[in-house]
């Protein structure tokens, strides 16, 4: 009973359990998108993990109504949100959050994530080293990237982001996911020059 926008795809098992969810996108299942999907996924995931740390301190645990502001987080092990966490762009449009842990990613029952003064979800970026899990009636803002590991949203959950695995299961819902409408704007180089250096082809 999802609502999904946005493509589908493995390079790897099989895609199951649809059910009577409306999907706004294709499926694509071990072909040549998915080969690709792959390189550009393992490339997503070296450029944000290369980026320059700007808040190296920050706790472990994010959220319980708490603001940020735009950078690059890296928390040394696993982590977690709960409650409510405000990612504040400061009027900039372009503002970009990162957060990196080296471990595994948790997001309780009920999270909600809340974009402000001009941030914008196709700019933030949640990476695990480890498992993303996310639980039920959560509302999450960005592109969750386990490398390795699964990722798992609960029910009535909903994702204005992208949910990737570089070598895990996949599950979501049911609940409402959707793209992100623009372009990322991290700034790196991107020889020759592409409309998402960052995601390449899965950038959709």
């Amino acid at each position: 009973n999802s609502m999904l926008t946005g493509d589908i795809g493995t390079g790897e098992g099989s895609i199951s359990g649809m059910g009577t969810a409306i999907l706004n996108g294709s499926i694509y299942n071990d072909n040549t998108e998915t080969a690709q999907a792959k390189i550009d996924l393992l490339n997503a995931y070296i450029i944000l993990s290369a980026l320059p740390v700007t808040n190296s301190s920050h706790a472990p645990a994010f959220g319980s109504g708490e603001v940020i502001l735009a950078g690059v987080y890296s928390i040394g092990g696993a982590g977690s949100i709960a409650g409510s966490l405000t990612l504040d762009g400061q009027g900039n449009t372009n503002a970009f959050f990162v957060v990196k842990f080296e471990g595994a990613f948790t997001a309780a029952v009920g999270t909600i994530i809340t974009l402000t003064n001009g941030a914008s979800a196709c700019n933030v970026f949640w990476l695990a080293e480890g498992a993303i899990s996310v639980g039920a009636t959560s509302a999450i803002k960005g592109t969750l990237i386990a490398h390795p590991g699964a990722v798992t949203m609960g029910a009535d959950n909903t994702l204005d982001g992208r949910m990737f695995s570089t070598s895990g299961a996949i599950s979501f819902g049911p609940g409402n996911a959707s793209i992100p409408q623009g372009i990322s704007t991290i700034p790196i180089a991107c020889e020759p020059a592409c409309s998402n250096p960052i995601l390449g082809t899965v950038a959709n």
